[in-house]
């Protein structure tokens, strides 16, 4: 019984841990989901909706890094880890918003947790994207 706790509170840290490194990317997830969408819906196929997701992506990625490389103001800066961090926060409340859900009760308090966890995650999105180039 005591083991079996342990691997799930090891696990539950292991799924936050990756969430909270994969939020950074969740701008160029976006994209190219909505580009895979847009060939897939268009009667493109499936090969076809992949390699628009995939150069999509990154394409976001490559645009992120050249700006921040042309950038010569931390307000520039600023404002392409911003463009980063607000699908970031979006992904973050959702993700904790469904972990503080299925392990506490019904009240204001999941709700509360999930904001918080967005902020913290929007913030270090933030952060990672606008020093990414210095």
């Amino acid at each position: 019984m005591l083991i079996g706790f342990t691997l799930v509170i090891v696990a539950v840290y292991m799924c936050c841990a990756l969430l909270f490194r994969l939020s950074v990317h969740a701008l160029p997830l976006f994209v190219g989901f909505a580009a895979a969408s847009a060939t897939y819906h268009s009667d493109h196929g499936l090969i076809a909706a992949l390699v628009a997701a995939a150069l999509a992506g990154i394409a976001t990625i490559a645009l992120a890094r050249i700006s921040l490389g042309l950038a010569r103001s931390d307000l520039a800066r600023a404002a392409v880890g911003l463009v980063f961090a607000l699908p970031a926060a979006l992904a973050g409340y959702h993700a904790v918003h469904g972990i503080a859900a299925a392990t506490m009760p019904v009240s204001i308090w999941p709700t509360v947790v999930a904001l918080i966890g967005a902020a913290v995650i929007a913030a270090t999105s933030w952060v990672q994207w606008s020093r990414s180039a210095r």
